[in-house]
């Protein structure tokens, strides 16, 4: 008889326990930096959306270059040094920028090499869970990581505001520093973590240490054709990675936004998005987990999806609209940004729009990667979510550089409208697609996927 799992019993193996400790270390630290350079350092330093949309685009990048051989990757090399060695060049990364943070250059390359290691680090810790417990515990122990990972970037970005305002940007790049050191000192407790590559692993790792570039590049073609042979032919697959990449373009465009349209527009300072933007968001994504956990199995996922991003372009778009219909705004008495507190009305709309955002956004999540994973098998499923954080990150690319310039030239409020027109059309098209195709321009398969009762009056 098996015994039964629970979180103390997962808590008290050792080898959980380290590796769950360093993931609250990295991960909250790592959250608190993207906040700290996104939405307060970069644009203060520089007045400029583009240079926030560059350094986004540096945080994108990793995950296009190194994405698809990451998994590959830490199979060869034992976790246990993986881990050490990211957690230690990390904290060496973020004492750098105390020295650094005046040249917006370095910024990028190191926003680009913390990202890299992060690329990293996600699946050698995500493996080792199966390594170090036991199998009546991994159920449990995958549920442990995946809340500590939503929770810490929760966390991270409620606590980077108030930190950066109290304590300044120093202090972020030093606390961030030191608990990488504790994160560090604690894996050399690690035990070994190794595994056997497969033949594909040991065909990497031979070009690798033979430096036969075109097998690396061979191998990645490779498993680009396998992934998209796994995809091919499936609309529920590849619909939900189009709109799970789509969720990942949007909020790095509304990353680029929300600097300038908080301080320029609305001038209340950045740093204190933690409180009207970061908090209310993190916890309408936790309240509308919980009512879509409870009612969520009674719904039409599709129908859910589709409502879901029709009311998160409804609330870009009044975003958008607002500094134009708002006499308060035009008329601020303040000649530069203040806290949120000395723009009470403001701040209450920020407040609730936010939230309402986590919940349509939880809406969207939950259904698109509930149904990827049903409809990929569990041999091939590892591909396929490889794939979905390289075309999420890859798709993302060029509208945020392209989201940056047309803000400094146009300002923030046009782009919202545009964003909000168009989310709402897509949600739109999911809703009720009969009102762009007519019945016959459309083949069976595709209304049924998307809902014969649109064509057939139902």
């Amino acid at each position: 008889m098996n015994e039964k799992s629970t979180f103390t019993s997962v808590v008290a193996n050792p080898g959980f326990l380290n590796l769950w400790v360093n993931q609250i270390l990295v991960q909250l630290s790592l959250n608190v930096l993207n906040f700290a350079l996104i939405i307060s350092w970069v644009f203060q330093l520089t007045g400029s959306s583009t240079a926030v949309s560059a350094l986004i685009f540096a945080i994108f990048l990793p995950a296009v270059i190194f994405g698809l051989f990451t998994g590959v990757l830490v199979d060869l090399i034992d976790r246990r040094k993986i881990i050490m060695l990211i957690d230690l060049f990390l904290c060496l990364l973020f004492f750098s920028l105390i020295f650094f943070k005046e040249s917006f250059p370095l910024i990028l390359l190191i926003a680009f090499l913390v990202n890299t290691l992060a690329q990293f680090y996600s699946p050698a810790e995500a493996s080792a869970v199966p390594m170090v417990v036991k199998k009546n515990q991994l159920l449990t122990a995958n549920s442990i990581f995946s809340a500590t990972l939503y929770s810490t970037f929760l966390v991270g970005f409620g606590l980077a505001g108030p930190l950066i305002t109290h304590f300044g940007i120093d202090f972020i790049f030093g606390l961030g520093g030191v608990i990488l050191g504790v994160a560090f000192l604690l894996s050399l407790m690690f035990p070994s973590i190794k595994t056997a590559p497969d033949a594909q692993g040991k065909r990497l790792l031979l070009a690798i240490s033979t430096r036969h570039y075109s097998d690396i590049k061979a191998i990645g073609i490779s498993e680009i054709r396998d992934t998209i042979n796994l995809i091919k032919g499936k609309l529920t697959v590849l619909s939900s990675i189009m709109i799970l990449a789509g969720v990942q373009m949007a909020t790095g465009i509304m990353a680029v936004l929300v600097p300038g349209f908080l301080e320029k527009t609305l001038q209340i300072k950045a740093a204190d998005a933690s409180y009207v933007l970061a908090i209310p968001f993190g916890l309408g994504i936790v309240l509308g987990g919980i009512i879509l956990g409870k009612f969520g199995g009674k719904l039409v996922r599709r129908r859910l999806v589709a409502k879901g991003i029709l009311f998160a372009g409804l609330l870009a778009f009044l975003v958008g609209i607002a500094p134009l219909i708002s006499p308060a705004i035009q008329y601020f008495r303040h000649a530069r940004p203040v806290p949120f507190l000395y723009q009470p009305s403001l701040s209450k709309v920020l407040l609730v729009g936010s939230f309402l955002l986590g919940m349509a956004l939880v809406s969207i999540l939950v259904p698109s990667q509930t149904a990827l994973q049903e409809n990929t098998p569990g041999k091939d499923r590892g591909k396929v979510f490889s794939v979905l954080g390289v075309s999420m990150s890859a798709l993302a690319l060029i509208p945020v550089l392209a989201t940056g310039v047309l803000a400094d030239l146009f300002g923030t409020g046009p782009i919202f409208i545009g964003l909000g027109v168009i989310v709402i059309i897509i949600g739109l098209f999911g809703l009720k697609p009969s009102l762009f195709f007519k019945k016959e321009h459309l083949s069976f398969r595709v209304r049924e996927f998307l809902g014969l009762g649109h064509w057939e009056g139902k």
